[in-house]
């Protein structure tokens, strides 16, 4: 029973991890992005995992250029051990990409031979999407244990 609980404890932390971080992405504007992310449960290891391979994701989390550099994910060395903020020394300046309309970025210029998009940024700060919702669902755990054993064996205390 409790190699029971171990493990449902797992595949239900993993679920609220995923549910936790399409609501960060969505709190943050990004849940067009969210067929992007993906859970994966491992029930011969007991492993669960949440994970994206989509650089705006990836972007939006740890943040970018100057502003990301000032304002940093809280947990750079753990998950991207070579991410570096500025990588360009475009600093206070910025710098121009190329977008489309749907970006709600309000800086945005057209090059008048290409017709090209382009918008202006300085970068963004850490969103920390996935960061953040490790951090409650890690804090949950306790209680997503004993509800799962106390559902298989009973009530384990107080």
């Amino acid at each position: 029973a409790i190699e029971d609980s171990s493990k449902s404890s797992v595949y239900k932390a993993t679920q609220l991890l995923y549910e936790e971080i399409i609501k960060n992405c969505s709190d943050h504007k990004l849940s067009n992005y969210a067929g992007d992310i993906y859970i994966d449960y491992d029930s011969n290891e007991n492993v669960g995992r949440v994970h994206t391979n989509n650089m705006v994701i990836i972007f939006n989390e740890m943040g970018t250029g100057i502003t990301g550099k000032n304002n940093p994910h809280p947990n750079v060395d753990d998950f991207f051990s070579g991410w570096e903020y500025d990588s360009n020394n475009h600093g206070e300046q910025g710098w121009w990409y190329p977008t489309d309309e749907n970006d709600p970025n309000p800086y945005k210029w057209r090059k008048k031979d290409t017709g090209e998009l382009k918008g202006w940024t300085k970068g963004i700060a850490s969103k920390r999407m996935f960061y953040d919702a490790l951090q409650t669902v890690s804090n949950q755990f306790g209680d997503i244990v004993k509800i799962e054993i106390e559902g298989r064996i009973g009530k384990i205390g107080d």
